[in-house]
């Protein structure tokens, strides 16, 4: 019997720690609205203070790639530094800017016809894999075949994870490119004559035409 009195005020304690509780909630949400505020409006202001808001600020970078274009005889490789907007596919970006020819204000010429356009391009263990329209293939102007397939050549493998370029020309895998094997494509140091400087893609002028370039492949 005295087991049972003591189980009943304990339960009677709990209620009454419990009535105390919910009385203290209610006063809260009587003071937050007169008496007419829901409970959920209380569960809701505890929510918000739980809660850290986090704001983003979203950085315009940029990055300086290196173009290898021809010098006046179309034998030697001039190096550009161009800086552009830093991307996700900066290869791709790279190649385009390539394929838009040399800064106004350099001493460098174009590679290849301008009407040539980027298709695809991939690297995937250590090899960058570009595939270009057939205007590619044809000589342009007086650049030797070497120059312009290693102006190529050494403008991706620039990048740590492109060791070898690998060529197709509408999505076809070619041997040759005017005569020369495309076999283990790496960059060629002994072609390059010199540096033009550092410029912005803005300066790039419109002597190869943009139209004719495709910046985000098919």
């Amino acid at each position: 019997m005295r087991k049972i009195r003591l189980l009943l005020t304990f339960i009677l304690l709990i209620a009454v720690i419990t009535l105390l509780v919910g009385c203290n909630i209610l006063n809260d949400l009587i003071k937050e609205g007169g008496g007419n505020a829901p409970l959920s409006k209380l569960l809701d202001k505890t929510a918000q203070e739980d809660t850290v808001e986090v704001t983003t600020e979203s950085q315009q970078t940029e990055q300086t790639v290196k173009l290898y274009f021809a010098d006046a005889d179309g034998k030697v490789l001039i190096e550009e530094n161009r800086t552009i907007p830093k991307t996700l596919s900066l290869a791709r970006e790279t190649v385009s800017q390539w394929l838009l020819g040399p800064a106004g204000k350099s001493s460098a010429y174009p590679m290849v016809n301008p009407q040539t356009v980027l298709l695809d391009i991939g690297i995937k263990n250590g090899i960058a894999t570009v595939d270009l329209s057939k205007e590619f293939l044809e000589p342009y102007s007086n650049v030797s075949a070497e120059t312009a397939l290693y102006g190529l050549v050494n403008t991706l493998t620039q990048f740590q994870t492109a060791q070898i370029v690998k060529i197709r020309v509408e999505g076809q895998d070619i041997q040759t490119y005017r005569g020369i094997g495309l076999e283990n494509l790496r960059y060629r140091n002994d072609l390059i004559g010199y540096a033009s400087g550092t410029v912005q893609d803005d300066e790039v002028t419109a002597e190869v035409s943009p139209s004719g370039i495709n910046l985000f492949g098919q």
